[in-house]
């Protein structure tokens, strides 16, 4: 497979989106969630992006797609089944060294959307290189099940509690023993059951007195 996993930063950057149905709409709201400044290129619109287009959230060209409609997006999505359209786009994207994902036409893709697990910060990933999306589907749902909001409050006391400990540890070693342990022992579960008593007394067995949520600056959820 030549698919090479990456996580794009698109915060400010330009996407773009040909077509305005409900598939249009959700490939909308997940660019709109990380950031991206939107355009959808379409005659019509489902009910959800008009209100998204009546408030500014995103710009509509109500009209076919033209070439030049990609002229600075980062990415594009394809969301039509005229295969005319699909065709143009794919080639002007190739053209322009733009991603372009069409969907449900594997061939014609440059990247391919997986489903997705969110635990924010925590995100991953699950895709089958467009074999099945159906296949990926049911590995997201069974994600989802097994991976709970403590795995995304961890990482935020994690990515806290890095200073903490090191300060108090210079040995690298030491340092990646200390992170073993919270990740390896109780503290997930005692997340899992939003113990703040017991996930206070990990962290300051870990990283000192000082360490606890409310130093650290976070709120179980």
């Amino acid at each position: 497979m030549g698919y090479h996993p990456v996580f794009l930063d698109l915060r400010g950057r330009s996407c773009v989106v040909v077509g305005g149905g409900a598939v249009a709409q959700q490939k909308v709201q997940s660019l709109l969630d990380a950031g991206a400044r939107v355009t959808v290129v379409s005659p019509s619109l489902v009910d959800a992006l008009e209100r998204l287009a009546a408030t500014h959230e995103i710009v509509h060209h109500a009209r076919a797609y033209r070439r030049g409609d990609l002229d600075a997006a980062a990415l594009a999505y394809v969301a039509v089944d005229d295969e005319t359209i699909q065709a143009a786009v794919a080639a002007d994207a190739a053209a322009s060294g733009v991603p372009v994902n069409v969907v449900d036409v594997p061939r014609l893709c440059t990247f391919i959307s997986p489903a997705v697990v969110r635990r924010d910060p925590v995100m991953v990933a699950i895709s089958t290189g467009g074999a099945s999306p159906a296949l990926a589907r049911r590995l997201r749902e069974e994600l989802e099940e097994r991976v709970g909001h403590e795995y995304g409050v961890a990482a935020m006391i994690l990515a806290r509690l890095r200073p903490v400990v090191q300060r108090a540890e210079a040995d690298p070693e030491a340092r990646a023993r200390t992170f073993a342990r919270l990740v390896e022992g109780p503290m997930l579960d005692a997340l899992r059951k939003r113990d703040t008593a017991s996930v206070d007394a990990i962290l300051r067995d870990a990283a000192g007195e000082g360490a606890t949520l409310q130093a650290l600056g976070v709120e179980l959820r």
